[in-house]
């Protein structure tokens, strides 16, 4: 294994990618930092099919951490290190809650079959879950009781976002699982809850790759912009928010809401790093 003396991990979707684009000051420092000895995670809500649809060949990143921890790939090789999978029996519980709920929802079939889902919607109409669905209407089909399955990737279901609470609700209806709220992508409003299987999450995925390397005592700097990152910048030493995101936490450093935040978080790890190095 490589010896590295830090990691950096940024999350994607309005982090590192803002506007449909990644930065070429974003690009460059993240391809520099490789030149340090740092290793480079990029940690997602995305699958794998997906990032790989906005990350340009080439990318310089070490390890992707994609489905917000379900599943962690060697970025060049596209070696599956990880997945996690719901069973038949909590997919079946799951299914029964949220019906019960009236809540729009998706169960994405297992790797790595997972683009394809099939699909439940609740009497309330949900435009964000309608947007969604067109999105990727080519892999989607529509269920009319609880699937049959063997195993899943996960279930999301999509509610507004004046029914944020849902969240909670459900965090404590299925507390032996990993309930994640994450902030649609498509909408930067209405509210996502993803349910997992026990134990994911985007800082699982970044310790899966720590112990991989031996890496436990190395300074871990983070930043990312949405609910979904919180374990992830909490785990961190060096935690970054985006400026004007949807994290209010005081204790994250804040990184300004500009095309070049990860420049600048990443300026300012290196310079903590250096500080590090010259007082051992």
């Amino acid at each position: 294994m490589t010896p590295y003396r830090g990691i950096f991990v940024s999350d994607l979707d309005g982090t590192l990618l803002r506007d449909g684009r990644i930065s070429p000051e974003d690009l460059d420092a993240f391809a520099t930092l490789g030149n340090h000895g740092i290793l480079r995670v990029v940690a997602t809500g995305r699958a794998l099919h997906s990032a790989e649809a906005c990350l340009p060949d080439g990318f310089p990143a070490d390890y992707l951490v994609l489905s917000t921890g379900n599943q962690v790939v060697h970025w060049g090789t596209r070696e599956v290190l990880r997945s996690s999978r719901l069973l038949a029996d909590e997919i079946q519980a799951i299914c029964l809650a949220l019906r019960g709920l009236d809540l729009s929802f998706m169960v994405h079939d297992d790797f790595p079959g997972n683009r394809g889902f099939a699909f439940s919607r609740g009497r309330k109409r949900v435009e964000d879950f309608e947007r969604r669905l067109t999105l990727y209407a080519a892999h989607g089909r529509e269920m009319s009781g609880c699937p049959g399955m063997d195993a899943a990737s996960q279930v999301l279901a999509i509610v507004d976002a004046e029914d944020e609470g849902m969240h909670a609700l459900l965090a404590r209806e299925f507390a032996g699982l990993s309930v994640i709220r994450a902030t649609s992508p498509l909408d930067d409003r209405s509210v996502w809850i993803e349910i997992f299987a026990a134990g994911v999450s985007k800082a699982k995925g970044v310790r899966d790759i720590v112990d991989r390397h031996g890496l436990q005592e190395t300074l871990i700097a983070a930043i990312g912009n949405d609910h979904n990152d919180r374990d992830m910048l909490d785990m961190a030493h060096v935690p970054f928010k985006i400026g004007n995101s949807f994290l209010g936490d005081d204790t994250y450093i804040t990184a300004p809401n500009t095309s070049d935040a990860v420049a600048r978080a990443i300026a300012h790890y290196m310079e903590l790093l250096q500080a590090d190095a010259e007082r051992s």
